[in-house]
């Protein structure tokens, strides 16, 4: 072979050279990203860290928890259970808390893993949404107590962390309230720092089929009852005579003051002498078995708060359904219950329930 002649194997191993070259190209180019990180986690006072959770021995004592303390920089709040069990919240009058809203942010702080440490530094609090609450920081401290008062658990929450959040378990950053050391948490844990989103919304629901009367007194205009005579009458009638030359705009147009305790659902509760109910409107329901509801209801601004109260009353069922029923015996319960629901305080319902609770006789008319 000539010197001019070139040997095939040439442009492989040439090619072979070139690859090893980029090879170890990138490898240096990753060693120094890797010195580079190393070198700025060190910078932060940032040491290698082996995921561990952080309230190991809450799991074993979550029936030992009594009380849930929330605190931000624009108030605190305690959830807690009372002497009959029963958790509730006591900045809301003692009314009744959600318990699975409870119950999702204990198991969450019970489940919630450290996965990574972050800075000791206590000027990067703030930036992380990590500083003290008490002193107008954005943390949010969250404190788990027993019966007896001692902590269970005591962090505070900062802000999602970008990046660090894997399947449906989110990524906060967190601090112990005495330790400046933070971490990336990851877990299903949210400081709900919303009051009411603590309330058992669980409220006034009637079925449509129950109610037989309704009496309304509204802001303006005369007082009127609507009625039907069974639970299968589809409509409901005004008993009063209608002015002259007016009629009902359709014979279903009452039928939305017979249903407006479907599904009633509120947003804020109060003591009730917070809110004026001195110039109240008024609806009474009652129903084919046995109970009545009296409603009161104020508008403060844009606003509808309603209070209310039940009693037990004769049932008055359809001949057909049975002659003689008697008082249903679960309706002095469910009269104790709503009591205990309703005493002493005024709730915030939606506006459409408290225009429907407040219809005056002249919205249901029109001209002949």
């Amino acid at each position: 072979m000539s010197m001019s002649e070139k040997s095939p194997l040439i442009p492989v191993l040439e090619r072979r050279i070139r690859a090893l070259g980029w090879l170890g190209l990138a490898t240096a180019v990753a060693v120094v990203l890797a010195i580079l990180a190393q070198w700025q986690r060190a910078s932060l006072g940032v040491a290698d860290f082996e995921p561990v959770r952080m309230f190991p021995a809450l799991e074993g004592s979550l029936d030992s928890v009594a009380s849930i303390g929330i605190e931000t920089k624009a108030g605190a709040f305690t959830i807690r259970r009372d002497e009959q069990g029963r958790w509730v919240v006591p900045e809301k009058g003692g009314y009744r808390a959600d318990f699975n809203e409870v119950r999702r942010s204990v198991l969450g702080l019970a489940g919630l893993e450290l996965v990574e440490q972050r800075t000791a530094r206590e000027d990067w609090h703030e930036r992380l949404g990590l500083a003290q609450p008490k002193t107008g920081g954005s943390g949010t401290r969250v404190t788990l107590k027993d019966a007896k008062g001692d902590v269970i658990a005591d962090l505070i929450a900062g802000t999602p962390v970008e990046g660090a959040s894997a399947g449906s378990r989110q990524a906060i950053y967190v601090r112990r309230p005495d330790d400046a050391q933070t971490f990336v948490a990851r877990g299903t844990f949210e400081a709900v720092t919303d009051v009411t989103r603590w309330l058992d919304k669980t409220f006034l629901d009637f079925a449509r089929d129950r109610i037989r009367t309704v009496s309304m007194k509204p802001f303006t205009g005369p007082s009127y009852t609507v009625t039907r005579a069974t639970p299968q009458t589809p409509d409901f009638s005004v008993v009063e005579r209608l002015p002259p030359g007016r009629s009902l705009r359709s014979a279903g147009e009452p039928n939305g003051i017979g249903n407006a305790l479907v599904g009633v659902t509120f947003s804020d509760v109060l003591p009730q002498g917070a809110i004026d109910f001195s110039k109240a409107a008024r609806a009474s329901f009652q129903t084919f078995d046995g109970l009545a509801l009296n409603i009161v209801v104020a508008q403060r601004e844009q606003d509808f708060w309603i209070a209310f109260d039940a009693i037990q009353i004769a049932p008055s069922m359809p001949a057909a359904q049975g002659k003689d029923q008697g008082l249903k015996p679960d309706i002095a319960a469910e009269v104790a219950e709503l009591n205990a629901m309703g005493k002493g305080r005024a709730f915030k319902v939606a506006r459409f329930k408290g225009t429907l609770l407040t219809t005056p006789l002249e919205a249901l008319l029109q001209l002949r």
